[in-house]
């Protein structure tokens, strides 16, 4: 006796014995089968903006060879810009491009150097637990912490494992996406559209730290991109 997959997920429609099957599936996969699946699952359609970024215009931005950014980064990278709405908006995707390669060096410091144990206890990120601390540690483009935050990124990135697993699961499998809360809740597309560069660049640092690194990178943004 053989199932279709496909239309088993089709016609799923909660029942006791469907979702007793659909566990029992999933206890017998291991955790990689599982996180490929998931990623592949929540990919989303391909859109024709989907290759702005790519490994040869990471060279480009940064410097480093074209194979140090393979095809997670350059996708979550593209998700994010899509997601964001910046793909929509050439001079403004450069601006946050540029805040980006400055908050990271050039995407080479994706998450925080220390091991989190300074935020053991931080009720302001709801760190409440043992251990939150460096489970919930600065990671992604715009350092994404603390458990709140976390929480928040899996409920807008539908994926629980980010809340479980914490901050490697989402170096590894969110570089990107992990800003797009932030983002969002700051309002940073409409910034860049209506107050310019100088007014995204103290929306993410909150001041004008590394002033003359971010304008150097917009300028180097812009030529990528034909700005």
């Amino acid at each position: 006796m053989s199932i279709n997959l496909n239309k088993a997920a089709k016609y799923y429609k909660e029942e006791p014995h469907q979702l007793a099957a659909w566990n029992w599936l999933e206890s017998q996969l291991s955790d990689d089968v599982l996180d490929h699946f998931a990623e592949l699952y929540r990919a989303g359609p391909v859109t024709p903006s989907t290759n702005i970024i790519t490994p040869q215009i990471c060279q480009q931005l940064t410097g480093y060879a074209a194979s140090a950014f393979d095809a997670t980064f350059c996708g979550d990278f593209n998700k994010l810009l899509t997601m964001s709405g910046f793909d929509k908006h050439r001079e403004a995707m450069c601006m946050l491009i540029a805040n980006l390669m400055h908050e990271t060096g050039n995407f080479k410091w994706m998450s925080e150097i220390a091991d989190g144990s300074a935020y053991e206890g931080r009720q302001d990120l709801g760190n409440t637990s043992p251990g939150d601390g460096k489970l919930y540690k600065g990671t992604g483009v715009l350092m994404l912490t603390g458990k709140y935050n976390y929480s928040r990124a899996a409920e807008e990135l539908q994926d629980p494992l980010i809340l479980e697993r914490g901050w490697k699961y989402v170096t590894d499998h969110y570089p990107f996406r992990s800003a797009l809360t932030w983002i969002k809740d700051n309002d940073l597309l409409n910034v860049c559209l209506t107050k310019g560069f100088e007014a995204c660049c103290y929306r993410i640092n909150g001041g004008y730290n590394g002033w003359d690194d971010r304008a150097e990178k917009f300028s180097i943004t812009k030529k990528v991109f034909g700005v």
